[in-house]
């Protein structure tokens, strides 16, 4: 993804992870591969491998935080599984030793320059760098850095450490921070200032939100895993088999759609493939991306 600038903001992506993610049967049960067939011409190349390229009945996915930079903040957006971590549900991200940190410096960002870390949700893979291991303790990775947990969310989790998709993260790199007194629990539409605010979506988890950014005229959002991949733009009534409110989920990928259809709003995405810019436009009775 190449950095894009929204009036007096940038945008860019760092990559922690690539490949075969979504096996489709699994992750949205009941669903078929055909409708996914048939919405190729708009999902190939990039979110869709050609036939003789991709795996039948797989899709690819990206594991990624954005970094935004406002002339007051720097700010990321999710920070994926982490190093160093054990994650049992998934063995590509398993102990991961990446170079994720690297990615951010090459930037221009130290971690100590980092003011806001926001989390869309408190899944194993959109909170794992909130931490890093610092002499056998697990210890906030940007040290003056405010953590925004929606409240509703860390409540939720609080209460059930061992959730579906938590897989540890919540004690090594949520609780870590809480305790170090670096995180905020907010409403669902916390605004940082008129630039960045968060917006509730429910349904994938409890307390999920997105987080819209608008700065001279222009405007994105950034979806979390209210929307997995773009074959939920066409159809928005697949929610995964890790949607916590199957209906709550499709309601907020709708609520999404028919806020920024055909306009100029950006849709990035937390595990939209390169590249992860795209803009949502009406395609017959249902909808699609253009990138």
């Amino acid at each position: 993804m190449k950095t894009l600038k929204i009036g007096n903001v940038t945008v860019d992506r760092v990559q922690e992870w690539a490949g075969n993610l979504f096996d489709v049967a699994s992750f949205w049960p009941g669903r078929s591969w055909d409708a996914i067939e048939g919405e190729r011409d708009w999902l190939e190349p990039h979110f869709l491998l050609p036939k003789d390229k991709g795996k039948q009945g797989v899709l690819q996915a990206s594991l990624h935080t954005f970094l935004i930079r406002t002339p007051k903040h720097n700010i990321l957006v999710d920070t994926c599984v982490g190093n160093h971590k054990p994650r049992n549900s998934l063995p590509a991200w398993n102990m991961m030793n990446s170079d994720y940190l690297a990615k951010i410096a090459a930037l221009g960002a130290k971690p100590e320059e980092i003011h806001y870390v926001m989390c869309t949700h408190l899944h194993f893979d959109h909170v794992g760098w909130n931490t890093k291991l610092e002499n056998g303790r697990w210890v906030p990775t940007f040290p003056n850095a405010r953590y925004i947990f929606a409240k509703t969310e860390y409540e939720h989790w609080l209460n059930d450490k061992d959730g579906h998709a938590m897989d540890g993260s919540f004690e090594d790199s949520v609780l870590p921070v809480v305790e170090a007194g670096r995180a905020d629990l907010v409403k669902s539409d916390f605004a940082i200032d008129d630039t960045i605010w968060l917006e509730p979506t429910p349904g994938h988890t409890p307390g999920s939100v997105c987080i819209n950014l608008s700065s001279g005229g222009g405007s994105a959002i950034f979806t979390g895993d209210a929307i997995h991949h773009p074959i939920q733009i066409a159809y928005p009534e697949w929610s995964t088999a890790f949607c916590s409110d199957a209906a709550g989920s499709e309601a907020s990928r709708r609520k999404i759609i028919d806020k920024i259809c055909d306009t100029d709003t950006y849709i990035m995405a937390a595990h939209f493939m390169d590249p992860t810019i795209a803009r949502v436009v009406r395609n017959k009775d249902r909808w699609k991306l253009k990138v």
